[in-house]
Formats: structure tokens, sequence, C-alpha cells
């Protein structure tokens, strides 16, 4: 990322993270590609990645009251809609048929859980991973926050998701990334897993596909993603991607992290849903910052703003001082890094 030629102290303080955690190289193949994908030995450690897998599936069963079949994957196989509800649900995606004499219905991504990290230790535990924090952190900021922690459920299927890009703006988007995903690849990741699918260095266009280019089947630069269970898939915001349909039985489990720069509205209100004993419990300086407790732009209440901004500004302070200061020390009024 050449983003300035000047000193940028938190451009120094990522790249000493990065180093020490021995992710150089995912970071350069995520500069060139657009993605990267981090193996569980260092992306997961602890047995995270088994603990978020099983809270996934418990957390499943108790909203739907349906115990999901992971080893045959006939709970999920061709689900249109909610796992306990026999009704069609429209995310918004392009799909496409694999069987063009048939027009499939069915879901690209499987059952779609939101808003995890209230579900348990193992989503917080996921959240605040020096790993994924220092991968979001380089492409978005020490002062991102949290846009959504969601899990997607996908037995056997009959559709491909289109190719898409994760900004929503419209063209042209910027070098630098707005938005990032960190995906826990949470069973293992081949073709006929039902993979997700890159156009690798696609976010060097600067620009989202168009509708023929999104097309999965017929666009000739796209390649599908092997990973092991446990693994963390990284890309950019402005990198086309989508997903192959499942072929083979089971389940693919996954949990998209998506981080955005603070003035980027979230997928998620977190604001004034995380308790203070959530973040006395956490008890990290960077907690208040990823869940939006530092947004000042997010009152809605004009008689508690003031009071919003005196927190706010607290919680922006302490982060800042456990950096050493970093935040707002260039000459920019805005910078890349912090």
């Amino acid at each position: 990322m050449n983003f300035a030629t000047e000193k940028n102290p938190g451009y120094d303080l990522i790249l000493e993270e990065i180093n020490a955690l021995g992710l150089t190289s995912y970071v350069e193949e995520l500069d060139e590609n657009g993605f990267t994908v981090i193996p569980p030995e260092i992306a997961c450690p602890d047995g995270l990645g088994e603990r978020l897998l099983q809270s996934i599936l418990d957390v499943s069963e108790k909203r739907s009251g349906v115990k999901s079949d992971i080893n045959d994957g006939s709970t999920h196989k061709n689900l249109v809609g909610k796992l306990n509800e026999d009704i069609k649900v429209d995310y918004g995606l392009n799909t496409e048929s694999v069987d063009e004499n048939v027009v499939a219905d069915d879901s690209p991504i499987g059952d779609f859980l939101r808003a995890l990290i209230f579900e348990g230790k193992a989503f917080e535990d996921a959240l605040m991973n020096p790993v994924i924090l220092a991968m979001a952190t380089y492409l978005v900021g020490y002062q991102c926050h949290l846009s959504a922690m969601n899990a997607f459920i996908k037995g056997p299927n009959r559709t491909n998701l289109d190719l898409h890009c994760d900004t929503l703006l419209p063209d042209p988007l910027p070098d630098h990334a707005l938005v990032c995903n960190c995906t826990y690849a949470l069973t293992d990741y081949n073709l006929e897993n039902g993979s997700i699918a890159f156009v690798p260095g696609s976010h060097k266009l600067n620009r989202a596909p168009t509708k023929t280019e999104s097309v999965l089947s017929k666009n000739p630069d796209v390649i599908h993603v092997d990973a092991k269970a446990g693994s963390l898939i990284i890309f950019h915001g402005a990198v086309w991607h989508g997903a192959y349909h499942r072929t083979a039985d089971g389940l693919r489990v996954t949990m998209p992290v998506v981080f955005a720069r603070p003035f980027m509205k979230p997928e998620e209100y977190l604001k004034d849903n995380v308790s203070d004993e959530m973040i006395q419990r956490i008890n990290h300086p960077r907690f208040p910052i990823l869940t939006q407790q530092a947004d000042f732009y997010a009152v809605h209440d004009w008689k508690d703003a003031d009071n919003r901004k005196l927190k706010m500004m607290e919680y922006f302070e302490n982060y800042n001082e456990s950096l050493g200061g970093i935040l707002g020390s260039t000459d920019r009024v805005h910078d890349h890094f912090s």
C-alpha cells in the first residue's frame, strides 16, 4: 500500500504487528491478488476454529429448532429460506442456476445467521483474534469498526452466487479499502464443497463487475479457493468474489467478519446494543472502538448527544493511549491507518 510517502506511525505500527504474527507473506499476496488464505495453525490458535463451528451449529439449532446434519447436509439441501420456514427469503443476491434447463430458487449461501457477536465467548474471541485484527487494520485502519459478524450454513444446492464486491458505492472506487471481509472457513473448502470464487487482482480495477462480468460460470478469470477448516480468508472490499454451488454431501460453514472504516454505514447497528457489562468483561481498549461505541455520528437522541460524545472521547483516548498516541499524529486530517 503506497498511500503516502511521509512517515506514518500507524503504518509503521501495523507492519510491526504483521511481522510479529508471521503475516508478511499473506499481506503481500493480499496486495497483489486482493485476497489471501491464512492457514488454521496461524489463523485459529487454541482450537478457535472448532469452538466457532460448534457454537454456530448451536446458535442455528437454538434459533431454528432444527439440528443441523453436518454429515450429509440433508437439513440444508436446496434451502430456499430460513431453516425452520418453508418460505423463500430474498437477500437481494444475484444468482445463477447451474442447470440451464431448471430455474433454481435455492439460496446460494444457505442459512443466514446474523449478529453473532452477542452469542458467546467463541464469537468474542473470534473478533479479538490478533490475526484477524492485524489484517483488518492493514486494510481499513486502526479505527475501523465491526460492520457485521454473520454465518452461512450451506448444504448441497443448485445455484452459484454471482460475482460482486462488498463496497456498495458508485464507480470508481478508491484504491484504498473502505471495507474488508475476514471469513473464517470452518469446514474444508474446495470446489465440490461450494467454495468462494475470486477474480485475482480485480480490486485494482476500482469498480464493481458489470452484469455480464458477474456471471460466475462465464467469467474466464475466476478461480476457486481451497482452504482447510479453520483457515481465514481475508479480502479487500473491492475484489470481485462469489461462490460455487455445493455438489458434495455435508455442510459448508463459514463466518464472515466484515470490518469497515468508521464513516461507512455498518450492516449491523451495535451502538446501543453493546452493554457496559460486555465492555468491562472483555476489558480491551479496542473493543468499544470495534463495536461502534466511539461513533458519535450515530446519535439518535439529541438529549443524549453531549453525554455520548464524552463517552466516545473517553473510549477514543483510552484506545489511543494503548497505541502510544499514534491516532491523529500525522499532518493529515484523515489518514489511511489512524
